[in-house]
């Protein structure tokens, strides 16, 4: 269910109906539901397996069969069917509706009602002390007011301020909540209010700290035996209300935090809550006079502080700086303005707590605010998923975290090639194209359109992560099976899990699309000195290189065409495995290469000139993924040239050359851009015929109209912006470029024709041989890049 941790248990009864229900809807809904199980070999993997999901269902044959620990998605669509009972037989808490309570924060902090986790707040505490200070300004204005030195006269008449408002938290109810161990109370999954809750935290530790030290100073003082007198209890008795607040305590019962990070970025909230001492590390929940000593962090020295914090993580680092930060703060108040500055926290900060029903209301109700701690994108919603969902182990889990921040990276931010946690090279590639690759892989393996809808399709992410994991580990089972049955001696492994999946689906396909989007063709294998060599010949790789620097121009730069990455990314990704294959690499390679791009190039073509509705883009790119697996059903998939057209007149070929010979290129900004990415593929198949140098500057190169007034007929204006009467240039041409010249100005043409000559582009060059520019010469040009499309993309076959 959803927030359920992976090794929770769920009883037979349940599973066997979930079993019924997969079986009666396996046909509907084959992606979602749990396929079938494992088999009798599922028990020879690894134990981590058995603690995870480990309810039984029948199997065909009658044996009991273990459901994989992935048994349920952590977005469920059915909240009935994402919430498991808890082990202690308590339910957990459910709502009917989604509710939203304005609760002041010592109704939040009081008692185990509302106990914090952050299970899918993958960001993790990210505040600084600017953040910090920001908040404490808040509290403290509001606070004190304009108490100002302790006595005036307007101390005691002032009333507090008006209720300081702390924004919305939304929270999901988690199943694992035991009451037989920590007694009635509710643990919830924060999805938005993580750096204010722990700040909070901190800034009501550091209060607790102080009046405890207050305290045991005045007993300390205290020369006539009375342990300090009244004040001293008072503030011994203050500060251990606050522990109660952050270590709400129940008789009998185990202890709780009141706010508990993951694991690695918890260990110092985790002591700053309790109370860390300077003795054993133990919190001091006694009186002042019993309680030894808590640890005074803001006295460490610069030593101290490193080698506190060198084993952590940043988080606890944060948490260190603002927690000393805050101590520091609290330091220059005066007893009776913290004492104020307590039960203005305590009585007048409010909080906006909202408790949807499942998490996938949650997510969708923060990511409509467009606000999540700092800059959350769904991808960090499926970053989590990986990391902490779908991995079974702690350490995996922050060795996978740390490894997709490294990919995640900024490019500019980190040396083109970084060493990752583990060990192994990784070149940032920033977390768009992470999340680019994504949805277009989700796309592929699942033969669907997968829309951004306010982060939707995190969802879809999710299915396509379970299907590949069921994939593999079914594979895994069948091959361990094979194995056993041939006495071959096989060690003890684990399932396919999340961390797989990071290595060899996500990495490799951001990897991919980050050298197809920046056009790093040397940093595939297949393309490189190495692989190329093997593999093909120098034509054939400067074929290869023309052809996806077109798909790469009209993917990024036509919006009709952009569905084409989908196919692209899948055909780059088995290059790669096919160019590093030694066994059969050649065969599979020219398949690739020779058959299936220009299939592909050609159908990009077509969606960029044609223009047809997205239904039909998914359908055609769906049918070039399954000619990758077939390539000999081509033409019964309708991806041949010769294939009637849409409207049943004539071919697609047909089609192609009437809508080149229509289109107005130079009307729009997109037209110029499909036009630059048509005549630079045109000129790079010219030069790779007669073995020249095909230009591979970073400068994109653009489109030019020759001239805009070919005749005095404005009828016939619209004959300027055809491909005919463009030409293709290495950077922008002067503005007004050719705008409102006479055609019969010969200095006008010989300007130009000078600047075209030294242009690198072979068409471009030709243009410079003519006598003049005029309607005669456009009309020839148009019909001789109409033919010449004939040879570039074979539109006869």
């Amino acid at each position: 269910g959803q927030d359920m941790p992976l090794d929770y248990p769920v009883n037979i009864a349940m599973a066997t109906a979930f079993a019924l229900i997969v079986v009666s809807c396996a046909k509907s809904a084959a992606a979602f539901a749990v396929p079938p199980a494992f088999g009798k070999t599922a028990s020879m993997f690894s134990s981590s397996i058995t603690t995870s999901l480990s309810s039984s269902s029948p199997s065909e044959n009658g044996n009991p069969t273990t459901m994989p620990f992935f048994a349920a998605p952590f977005f469920a669509a059915d909240p009935a069917a994402a919430s498991p009972a808890s082990s202690s037989g308590q339910p957990p808490p459910q709502s009917a509706a989604t509710v939203t309570l304005r609760l002041p924060l010592g109704t939040l902090f009081d008692g185990r009602d509302y106990v914090f986790v952050t299970e899918s707040n993958v960001r993790g505490y990210e505040w600084t002390m600017k953040e910090a200070d920001i908040l404490m300004d808040d509290l403290t204005d509001a606070a004190l007011g304009n108490m100002g030195v302790e006595g005036s006269s307007s101390a005691s008449s002032s009333p507090l301020l008006a209720d300081y408002e702390l924004s919305q938290i939304v929270l999901v109810p988690t199943a694992d909540w035991d009451s037989s161990r920590l007694g009635l109370g509710n643990r919830y999954d924060v999805y938005d209010g993580q750096q204010r809750l722990v700040t909070l935290n901190l800034l009501l530790a550091g209060l607790r700290d102080s009046f405890r030290r207050e305290a045991d100073e005045l007993s300390a003082n205290d020369k006539e035996g009375t342990g300090g007198g009244k004040r001293a209890v008072a503030l011994a008795a203050t500060a251990q209300e606050i522990s109660g607040m952050l270590m709400p305590a129940r008789v009998r019962k185990e202890d709780v935090a009141r706010m508990t990070l993951r694991r690695r970025d918890n260990v110092l909230l985790e002591k700053i809550a309790i109370g860390d001492t300077d003795g054993d590390g133990s919190g001091g929940e006694g009186s002042s006079s019993s309680s030894p000593p808590v640890r005074d962090y803001s006295g460490m020295s610069a030593r101290q502080r490193s080698d506190l914090l060198s084993p952590l993580s940043s988080a606890n680092a944060r948490i260190f700086h603002n927690f000393v930060h805050l101590l520091d703060r609290l330091a220059s108040l005066t007893t009776r303005e913290r004492l104020r500055l307590l039960d203005y926290i305590v009585e007048r900060v409010h909080l906006l707590v909202c408790i949807p029903e499942t998490s996938r209301i949650a997510r969708n109700i923060v990511m409509s605010q467009g606000r999540k701690g700092m800059d959350n994108e769904p991808i960090d919603d499926f970053k989590g998923l990986v990391c902490f969902r779908y991995t079974l182990e702690e350490g995996d889990m922050y060795q996978v975290f740390d490894r997709w921040d490294s990919l995640a990276a900024e490019p500019s931010s980190r040396p083109s090639t970084d060493v990752d946690p583990s060990g192994e090279d990784i070149t940032p590639v920033g977390r768009d194209i992470v999340s680019s690759a994504c949805q277009l892989r989700a796309s592929a393996a699942l033969r669907t359109k997968i829309r951004s809808r306010g982060g939707d399709e995190v969802y879809e992410w999710e299915r396509w992560l379970r299907q590949e994991m069921w994939a593999r580990n079914q594979r895994r089972s069948e091959q361990l099976g094979s194995d056993i049955g041939q006495e071959k001696s096989t060690s003890v492994r684990q399932p396919w899990q999340g961390k797989d999946f990071f290595d060899e689906e996500i990495k490799p396909a951001s990897a991919a699309l980050y050298k197809f989007r920046t056009g790093q063709w040397d940093e595939f294998y297949f393309l490189s000195k190495t692989g190329a060599k093997k593999n093909m010949t120098k034509k054939q790789r400067d074929t290869t290189v023309a052809r996806l620097n077109f798909l790469r121009d009209i993917t990024i730069g036509v919006t009709s065409a952009k569905e084409a990455e989908i196919v692209v990314l899948e055909l780059l990704l088995r290059a790669e495995d096919a160019g590093a294959d030694s066994s059969n690499s050649n065969h599979m390679l020219s398949r690739y290469l020779d058959e299936i791009l220009p299939l592909i190039e050609k159908w990009s073509l077509w969606m960029a000139l044609t223009r047809p509705s997205p239904m039909k883009r998914h359908a055609r790119v769906f049918a070039l993924l399954d000619a990758m697996d077939d390539v000999d059903a081509v033409g019964s998939l309708g991806l041949e040239m010769s294939s009637p057209g849409d409207d049943g007149n004539g071919t697609i070929g047909s089609l192609l050359r009437e809508r080149m010979d229509e289109y107005e290129f130079g009307t729009t900004a997109g037209g110029k851009r499909l036009a630059a990415a048509i005549l630079k593929r045109m000129n790079a198949y010219l030069m790779v015929e007669e073995k020249k140098v095909v230009p591979s500057g970073k400068g994109a190169p653009t489109v030019e109209i020759i001239q805009h007034h070919l005749t005095s007929d404005d009828a016939l204006d619209e004959l300027a912006y055809r491909i005919g009467n463009l030409a293709l240039v290495s950077k922008a041409p002067p503005r007004n470029s050719g705008r409102r010249k006479n055609k019969h100005d010969s200095s006008y043409w010989e300007n130009k024709s000078r600047r075209y000559k030294k242009e690198p582009w072979l068409l471009t060059r030709q243009l410079s041989e003519l006598d003049k520019w005029d309607l005669d010469a456009m009309q020839d040009q148009q019909k001789d890049l109409v033919s010449l499309m004939d040879l570039v993309w074979s539109l006869e076959t």
